[in-house]
């Protein structure tokens, strides 16, 4: 059946409270949507004996790992949606949707209607993306699986909308000397992606000049980039229970564009800035009160749905979302 028509009978079983709290699944051509009325609680992924069996939630977090990778290598994009007051442990279930791209939503039953057909309309363009970045070896890539100058993103699936943010910075206890200043640097992004059952490969490459002017290299920022590239950071390190390196970020990010706007003076960069902290308040919130909790207990709390959902969501966003 197509989404659209589904959707219709789940919510009825939802209602009507048959069946077990096992994930209700919809799939519509490559895509996928998981709508949850409380903990998954049959015998696969079950997540409702944390509190009595470490070794089944154990089990249930391997089981949800794998499930996302398998969907993820079929080109599957798979949503997440909950009803609005239950708890449905989406720290766990939202791993799927992190993984393939999908959304993660909160809903009231009311809202189930539009929040399907927002997922239907979210095509997937491309499948089994992954990009490179390559840069000068005096510097290094920053948060991605390769340590050293060349990393790669797993993105998976892709739509329209996705923007994908990559850091790099100086190269720590390297022999590599770094660029002159006023010398041409080239760097190079590599976008690996399936279409149509056909394996692609974009390659852009592009020359810097390295520069030890900060007035000009803060000029030529790209705020947009770089307060997304924060945002999208920080919810990163968060979704990974690294709360103290995502305030970090967030905090380091933002130092950055201050200066950037007290160095250009220019008035969109200042309404731009406004929008972005009220963006970030929720999840700085979120983070700070999780970093202090961390601080205070010997082990790690696990997100609430709320935050799961905030998290996953910041982490996948755009400037046009952002």
């Amino acid at each position: 059946r197509l989404l659209r028509e589904t959707h219709f009978r789940i919510i009825s079983k939802w209602r009507n409270g048959s069946g077990s709290s096992c994930p209700g699944c919809c799939f519509n051509g490559l895509q996928a949507a998981r709508v949850k009325d409380g903990k998954a609680n049959a015998k696969l992924g079950n997540l409702e004996d944390e509190d009595n069996d470490a070794r089944a939630l154990l089990s249930s977090t391997i089981f949800y790992q794998n499930l996302g990778e398998s969907a993820a290598t079929q080109g599957v994009t798979v949503s997440v949606l909950s009803i609005e007051g239950t708890d449905c442990r989406l720290d766990e279930l939202g791993r799927l949707a992190d993984r393939t791209g999908g959304k993660v939503v909160i809903a009231s039953p009311n809202q189930l209607h539009s929040e399907f057909e927002e997922i239907i309309e979210n095509r997937t363009v491309a499948t089994h993306c992954a990009v490179t970045l390559l840069v000068p070896k005096s510097l290094r890539l920053k948060g991605e699986r390769e340590v050293g100058h060349k990393g790669t993103r797993e993105v998976g699936n892709v739509n329209t909308d996705t923007e994908v943010t990559m850091q790099f910075g100086a190269q720590q206890h390297t022999e590599v000397a770094p660029p002159a200043c006023g010398s041409r640097v080239a760097v190079q992004l590599q976008v690996r992606y399936r279409r149509n059952g056909q394996a692609l490969l974009r390659v852009f490459t592009a020359e810097r000049e390295v520069t030890d002017d900060s007035s000009a290299a803060l000029s030529s920022l790209s705020l947009a980039i770089v307060q997304l590239s924060s945002l999208q950071a920080s919810a990163a390190l968060a979704v990974r229970g690294r709360f103290l390196d995502a305030r970090k970020e967030g905090a380091e990010q933002r130092r950055l564009i201050e200066r950037a706007i007290e160095q250009n003076q220019r008035a969109e960069d200042q309404q731009m800035y406004q929008d972005w902290v009220r963006t970030m308040e929720p999840i700085n919130h979120n983070i700070h009160t999780l970093a202090r909790r961390s601080a205070l207990l010997s082990y790690s709390e696990p997100l609430t749905d709320a935050g799961a959902a905030l998290f996953i969501t910041m982490k996948h966003s755009n400037r046009t979302s952002m």
